[in-house]
This record gives structure tokens, sequence and C-alpha cells, in this order.
């Protein structure tokens, strides 16, 4: 471990930055793709799926909030 970098921390950063970026990214357009889709399931996943992006977005805002 360098004395002024953490790269293990770094290296927590950069997948938690990956994952909730490109995945909130998929679930959205997942969410889109049912919307177009015009069935009742569709719809339902697709609002299934925008509140996962609700609930990320507000979780993002609470942990750079927090302090």
């Amino acid at each position: 471990m360098n004395d002024w970098l953490d790269l293990a921390a770094l290296g927590r950063v950069l997948v938690a930055s990956l994952v909730a970026g490109a995945g909130l990214a998929t679930v959205f357009s997942l969410a889109l793709v049912g919307l177009s889709s015009g069935k009742l399931i569709g719809r339902a996943g697709a609002g299934l799926c925008l509140l996962v992006v609700v609930a990320g977005v507000a979780l993002g805002l609470h942990v750079m909030l927090q302090k």
C-alpha cells in the first residue's frame, strides 16, 4: 500500500461507480423498452425499473449530502 494513495479504497470506489453508473443506465434503458412495448407486463416492469432508478439516485444524493 502506498503512503499517498490507498489502492484498496480506490478500487472499491471504482467498482462502486461502475456498477452504479452502468447499472442504473441499464435499468433505465430497460424501463424505456418496457414502456415502448405497450403491454401491461412491460409497463409494470418499467415502473419497477423506474423505482429502482429513483431509489439509486436518492441513495446517491443521501450519501453525497451526508457530510
